[in-house]
């Protein structure tokens, strides 16, 4: 089976969003939705198409042409001698050839970015099949309470009744560890660390000698197994260059480096100082996903309640007149304070080192909009099929997290894993009301969800 992604040439990625209105009712049910979709799926592809591209269009027919430009190429056929188009204005043959060129040109981008976009829009909605048609997560039994057993057994033993019956326990003849590690061996196949995973075979089984096996009674027996593991002796790697100015605990975790060679994806800015710690280089939101969120939520005061490393707040102080950034960690917004200033946003940022949970429970602050963005759990959040959203996110459930916000505000948005249940999302809303999902696509990746409630910040619907 083969898998297809389309990618950027630079290191910007493109960012595509679809989104998807959608009621809580009694019966929810989602079965209408997507006859619709499959019904009108050519329509809706072409107008949302024409929805991006009245945004992006001029930006991306630009970004081409100067990419084109930098190539050498000057017509768009490669048999047509090279013609300088652009460069000498003057005269009214070179203004024909000039518009004839630029408009050959601006269809032939125009092409190509539907053929991309539609199998991106194709993906969105595989995805939004699967995860409509997928059961909701089972909520779990409520954990034995072992104490009310201690307790029983308290009192049979005031009264002096017996607290056991059966058999005398014996016990059992002690015999060597043949497997006692087994856990080092393996412990690397459940790492997240690609090293440790390769050089699995460097670990010795036992400390035997190589050809001999332990009996139950502990006795060496002289047999050579069938296969032996031997220790494998692997030259060191030369340093890659291009890895200059990398922090030390990435180059520590391997596993860490594919953040690294997308942190301009994450700012911009980079180079000019952001500061990160481990955490917040897997839990930070892309800048082209900060940006269209800014861009939408735009409003007079927004409160960012998992702020972090700054990453949203300072994309909201660029389209809202103030921002209220809250996080419980000082490390973390000692570095968002940072991070603002190279962006040249301190002044309209607040900064509180505190709970979101104790500071919404005062009921003491109003906003326009609350952005939810709690940590996901980790990296490790992809390897749920269904990520129950009541149950993996942190410090509280979403429903927990929910009630606590409307202290704030109606209007609210949560940034969530691209593996949520969309059930337990829309869910979120209450009976009667209505919310609207996004997907956030980098290129052909599908990167978060975005959940956002409350009628002032809905769009109208599409189908």
């Amino acid at each position: 089976m083969h898998q297809y992604f389309v990618e950027t040439c630079g290191t910007q990625p493109r960012l595509f969003v679809f989104n998807q209105l959608f009621k809580t009712e009694s019966n929810l049910s989602f079965e209408h939705i997507l006859s619709l979709f499959e019904k009108d799926y050519e329509t809706i592809q072409k107008e949302r198409f024409l929805e991006f591209w009245c945004i992006n269009g001029d930006i991306i027919v630009n970004e081409e042409f100067w990419r084109f430009r930098e190539n050498g190429k000057k017509s768009l056929n490669p048999s047509e001698t090279e013609t300088t188009y652009f460069d000498n204005p003057l005269g009214t043959d070179m203004c024909m050839e000039n518009h004839k060129f630029w408009q050959q040109y601006y269809e032939t981008v125009y092409e190509e970015q539907y053929q991309v976009f539609a199998f991106i829009f194709y993906e969105y909605y595989k995805h939004l099949h699967n995860s409509l048609e997928a059961k909701e997560p089972e909520i779990e039994e409520p954990a034995v309470n072992n104490q009310d057993i201690v307790d029983d057994f308290d009192q049979l033993e005031l009264f002096g009744l017996p607290t056991a019956f059966g058999r005398a326990v014996t016990k059992k003849k002690k015999y060597l560890n043949r497997n006692a590690n087994l856990h080092q061996i393996y412990s690397a196949f459940f790492s997240d660390d690609e090293e440790s995973y390769i050089n699995m075979d460097n670990v010795c089984v036992s400390e035997t000698p190589a050809g001999n096996h332990i009996n139950l009674d502990g006795k060496v027996k002289d047999n050579k197994p069938m296969y032996d593991i031997k220790e494998k002796c692997i030259e060191k790697k030369k340093k890659n260059r291009k890895l200059r100015n990398v922090p030390t605990f990435l180059l520590e975790n391997k596993g860490m480096l594919k953040y690294w060679r997308k942190r301009f994806s994450l700012f911009s800015r980079y180079d000019d100082g952001i500061r990160l710690d481990c955490e917040s280089w897997f839990s930070v939101t892309p800048e082209k996903i900060a940006v269209h969120l800014a861009d939408r939520l735009s409003c007079d005061l927004i409160v960012d309640a998992f702020c972090g490393c700054g990453g949203n707040s300072i994309q909201f102080a660029r389209t809202c007149k103030h921002v209220v950034a809250i996080d419980i960690d000082p490390i973390k917004i000692n570095m968002a304070k940072h991070n603002a200033k190279i962006y040249g946003v301190t002044d309209k940022i607040d900064f509180i080192v505190g709970d979101f949970l104790q500071i919404g429970r005062s009921g003491r602050f109003r906003s326009d909009v609350v952005f939810l963005s709690p940590p996901w759990g980790g990296p490790k959040y992809k390897t749920k099929s269904d990520y129950d959203i009541e149950r993996f996110l942190q410090p509280a459930g979403a429903s927990q997290l929910m009630e606590i916000a409307k202290t704030f505000s109606e209007n609210i948005v949560f940034y969530l894993p691209r593996n949520a249940c969309i059930k337990q999302v829309v869910k979120l809303a209450g009976e009667g009301n209505r919310c609207e999902v996004e997907h956030n696509y980098l290129d052909s990746r599908l990167v978060a969800i975005t959940a956002i409630y409350g009628e002032n910040i809905l769009k109208s619907p599409i189908i």
